[in-house]
């Protein structure tokens, strides 16, 4: 299943096991060096490669180290890597790794180690959401401090690409939850799985010991419990705060929010092209045009977050997005525009295909649209169903579903290519196919030089952008919550919290 029916999937899961002040106690006493975070998520498993629900990646930078990491500018900086180099067809990268790196237990993390790291996340029965941004590697070879990769395809984000890739002890993934040996600034005191999790510091850690000795995960009750939880002191940082609490929260003083400068989480409508209504081009340049972005974004999102206005998976406020400069059409709320494209194509109506209850932010968005549409006589039907159902009507790619339009929404980095490869023949579940997207995102992701990488990545979203084959209202920002004297944290474009670098004044 791909990651955002992850992160829906772990919304709709998420149990009521204890309250936040049974699990931890009083925080305060140890303020200056203990950090306690929760969640009304659990963490169910500690393995970074398979990782499971969204929640888990919240460990990735206190835990492990990968051989690249990202940084909060947005870009890939070394980790267990000092340097590294391509070839200038960039179908080889060599990574120079940090002599005499250790893991927590005292054990090599040598070009050995990163080496079977990558031949298990490439095994077939090895199930990993990082398969994709890694299946073009063809060979691993380990070389004293270097480790070589060979690619079958070129590949000028490489670095970027196995950042999540992260340095566990291959030989203890039979029992990992038992005390794993890590690669990171943190090693695991005790753990239960969907209950809670405490680390300290790993004094092995090859990189900068950070200043929070100990940290502890929990689960909380309910998000109000979550909440009142933090306000009191009882936590010191809160993942994921319900949007619905963010304005209050932000006006008090003791409490800050945290999030992203620029989010690259879209939300994405979809539907099936190769089925009517939304086969004719007219049908989805209608839908495109009759979408208030703006005021589906302040009702379902309470503003938190920024209009898509070019309709494409790359944020408007990306270093990436190419814009009118490159030719794009902004989609503009006009109803005028819609309902003549509607006509032309002779659609009077079709169905929003929702979810009940986990997010009711699907269902903001379809009453929003849906007001619109009838305002100039077009019919759409909102139908919520469970999860299961709702997924299953169009996952994976390649089913039929005439007739519907989907919310669902992408949690991805904020470089176009794990973005835009969304869109590629296979993947979309609206069932594009385009042979000149699919050799344009070749050639881009292919291209070591930067500027040039860019003009490849504009034409690529010119395509996107004609065709539309997603409606992208906006982007929304993921949001998390702190006490105020809780400094360092920052977030992700795709809404992932670093804690790495956190410490308490």
């Amino acid at each position: 299943m791909s990651k955002r029916k992850k992160l829906l999937a772990a919304a709709v899961t998420a149990g009521l096991v204890l309250s936040i002040t049974s699990t931890v106690g009083v925080a305060q006493g140890a303020a200056k060096t203990n950090l306690v975070v929760a969640s009304t998520q659990g963490i169910p498993q500690l393995n970074p490669i398979i990782r499971t629900f969204a929640f888990e990646e919240s460990l990735f930078p206190l835990l492990w180290s990968g051989l690249s990491k990202w940084k909060s500018t947005g870009a890939v900086g070394p980790d267990l890597a000092k340097s590294w180099k391509a070839n200038a067809a960039a179908t080889q990268w060599t990574f120079n790794l940090r002599s005499n790196a250790k893991f927590s237990d005292g054990s090599p993390l040598d070009s050995k180690a990163v080496k079977a790291v990558f031949d298990y996340a490439l095994e077939d029965k090895t199930v990993t959401q990082e398969r994709n941004k890694i299946k073009m590697i063809s060979k691993v070879t380990a070389s004293g401090d270097k480790v070589i990769f060979d690619l079958s395809t070129p590949n000028a984000l490489f670095p970027e690409a196995i950042a999540w890739i992260k340095m566990i002890k291959v030989s203890e993934v039979a029992k990992f939850n038992v005390n794993p040996s890590t690669s990171g600034p943190y090693k695991v005191k005790s753990f239960s799985p969907n209950v809670s999790l405490e680390m300290v510091s790993n004094p092995s850690y090859f990189g900068i010991k950070s200043k929070i000795t100990s940290i502890k995960f929990v689960k909380a009750s309910d998000p109000t419990a979550a909440v009142t939880s933090l306000r009191s002191g009882d936590i010191d940082f809160l993942y994921q705060l319900p949007l619905a609490d963010a304005a209050p929260l932000k006006k008090d003083k003791k409490l800050q929010l945290v999030k992203a400068k620029v989010s690259s989480v879209s939300v994405t409508w979809e539907y099936d092209m190769k089925s009517a209504p939304f086969n004719d081009l007219r049908v989805r340049q209608a839908v495109a045009y009759a979408t208030d972005r703006a005021a589906i974004l302040k009702s379902a999102y309470y503003g938190f977050g920024a209009v898509s206005a070019y309709n494409t998976i790359v944020p408007d406020k990306s270093e990436w997005q190419c814009g009118t400069a490159g030719g794009l059409t902004k989609y503009t709320y006009d109803l005028a525009k819609a309902k003549a494209l509607f006509a032309a194509a002779g659609v009077t109506g079709f169905t929003w295909w929702g979810v009940s209850g986990a997010l009711p932010e699907f269902d903001a968005m379809g009453q929003v649209l849906q007001a619109s549409l009838k305002s100039i006589g077009i019919t759409m039907k909102i139908e919520n169903n469970e999860v299961g159902t709702w997924a299953g009507k169009f996952y994976p790619a390649g089913k039929t579903y005439p007739g519907l339009l989907l919310p669902n929404y992408q949690s991805v980095p904020g470089e176009p290519a794990f973005s835009m490869n969304f869109l590629l023949t296979g993947r979309a579940e609206s069932n594009w196919e385009s042979k000149a997207y699919d050799a344009q995102y070749t050639k881009a992701i292919g291209t070591l030089d930067k500027s040039a990488r860019k003009a490849a990545w504009c034409k690529a979203m010119l395509m996107e952008n004609q065709e539309l084959p997603l409606i992208t209202p906006f982007v929304f920002d993921v949001l998390h919550a702190s006490r105020a004297n809780v400094k360092g944290a920052w977030v992700e474009a795709g809404g992932q919290i670093h804690l790495e670098d956190v410490r308490i004044i």
